[in-house]
């Protein structure tokens, strides 16, 4: 007993959280299950690594702002015949971003945009990626504040950094001159060194009729257009037929 009040000692000391919580059951599994000294010592750091990952997880969750969501599992895709389940799916491993490659969702309200932005932010949660989610209004005029207190540039990194940002309620307004100047810093510095995902209710082809200056929104747009996948949802809300969180 005094061998393993020691032991733990040193394993809180070392910050090995999990291995110090589990160690008197992993070793009371060793001996019954008559485990090998490789086993024990595997199953005892393996304990420890997937307790970090989780911790890591939590935090990442937390970080992304995705706030509520649902996994891709729980997407009733027979609500709606006309999403694509296969190319959903397909995106779901994550490696469009990869190769830094943007995402576009486009639709009337309720028919699953958000729910499918948020359940492959996770899925790039997961797999170790760092996610932001925001609506696009609100992340401009965030950053916009920042002029008044000198923060705009530290404002501006924080959603020009992560490997997937992802812009929910896209187009919802017109973009004034400042909001395309913040638009065009952020688009530009991500293109090729990080992934998008957008969401919108205005048709893609009327996107150009946001911006008042249309060489740098056509010049923004290019950017975000090349080498994305396009999602155009139509049919039924999940919504007024009674789902939620769509």
């Amino acid at each position: 007993m005094e061998t393993l009040s020691q032991i733990k000692t040193n394993l809180k000391s070392l910050r090995l959280s999990s291995m110090y919580e589990n160690v008197e059951r992993i070793i009371d599994d060793a001996i019954n299950n008559k485990m090998t000294y490789a086993d024990f010592l595997f199953q005892l750091t393996q304990d420890e690594i997937d307790r970090r990952k989780q911790h890591r997880l939590e935090l990442s969750l937390k970080r992304s702002n995705l706030g509520r969501f649902k996994r891709i599992q729980e997407f009733d895709f027979d609500f709606n015949i006309n999403i694509n389940r296969q190319k959903i799916m397909k995106l779901m491993t994550c490696d469009f971003m990869k190769t830094n490659e943007n995402i576009i969702i486009a639709g009337p309200t309720g028919v699953g945009k958000t729910f499918i932005a948020k359940a492959l932010g996770f899925e790039a949660a997961c797999k170790g990626y760092e996610v932001l989610f925001v609506r696009t209004n609100k992340m401009l005029e965030e950053i916009y504040s920042g002029k008044a207190d000198g923060t705009f540039q530290k404002k501006l990194n924080h959603y020009v950094k992560p490997d997937l940002l992802i812009l929910d309620d896209w187009g919802m307004t017109s973009y004034n001159d400042f909001m395309l100047h913040i638009l065009n810093e952020i688009i530009s510095e991500r293109y090729e060194n990080g992934s998008l995902i957008i969401t919108s209710n205005r048709p893609v082809e009327k996107w150009g009729e946001l911006f008042k200056e249309p060489v740098i929104g056509a010049a923004l747009l290019d950017r975000i257009f090349h080498q994305s996948y396009r999602f155009i949802f139509d049919g039924k809300s999940y919504r007024r037929g009674g789902k939620k969180d769509a």
